[in-house]
């Protein structure tokens, strides 16, 4: 009974990771109810998502917040940018719907199929945001090209992010609660569990290119001293 209750067992381990995914889970609904802020609450989530999966220590609410803020403008455009793509796709499935005499069967199974391409590589817009320092365009890029690295991989996670609206198709409004409370980053850490491995390939290199910024004026005077190093050689 002891070991049960013990903090460090992978019982309580699993509980606490539980009480974070529903913590976490009502503060990232909040922004995405709030205009133009679910880009943003999606990298945080992410952030902390794969902490998680990688056990290392983090405060939920003060990590999201700092990503938040850290990625706030960037997220924000990836947003906006990601919501007009679909929002471009329904109105036009809303028109091959009312159109559906005119519209040729060919069409519809290309748009189909674009669609599910564009949602597969829109799963790692904001996962990489969380983790990679890039500009937009080179983020847009890096999701296309971690999207066909990562098959079958990013497969499962389209699978699994559509968990909720399978959940809602066949149990209709009683499974809200559940949804509220677990509904976004209950899939989304079943996601973090399947990337985490590709963006690990990546990570060390990313590493290796950051640097820490050497002020221009100890430039200027590591220079000077090299130079005379070399004149007081050249005399010898």
């Amino acid at each position: 009974m002891g070991k049960l209750f013990d903090l460090d067992s992978p019982f309580m381990r699993a509980l606490n990771k539980i009480a974070d995914l529903m913590l976490l889970n009502l503060v990232v609904l909040f922004f995405l109810v709030v205009p133009f802020t679910g880009g943003a609450a999606l990298t945080g989530m992410h952030y902390v998502l794969l902490k998680m999966v990688r056990d290392e220590e983090s405060y939920i609410i003060k990590g999201f917040w700092k990503s938040f803020k850290l990625n706030f403008k960037q997220a924000t455009i990836l947003w906006i940018i990601v919501f007009a793509v679909g929002a471009i796709i329904g109105v036009d499935f809303a028109w091959i719907y009312y159109n559906a005499t005119k519209v040729p069967a060919a069409y519809t199974y290309v748009m189909f199929g674009v669609s599910i391409l564009l949602y597969m590589v829109s799963l790692y817009i904001f996962p990489l945001q969380s983790r990679f320092d890039n500009p937009i365009n080179r983020t847009l890029k890096n999701s296309v090209m971690f999207a066909i690295l990562g098959l079958p991989r990013t497969v499962g996670m389209t699978l699994v992010s559509l968990i909720p609206i399978v959940l809602l198709y066949f149990f209709d409004m009683q499974i809200l609660p559940i949804l509220i409370l677990f509904g976004v980053t209950g899939p989304s850490f079943l996601m973090a569990l399947m990337y985490n491995g590709l963006f690990k390939r990546f990570e060390p290199k990313v590493e290796e290119e950051v640097k820490e910024p050497v002020n221009d004026e100890d430039d200027e005077e590591l220079q000077a001293a090299i130079k005379r190093m070399q004149e007081a050689r050249d005399r010898k």
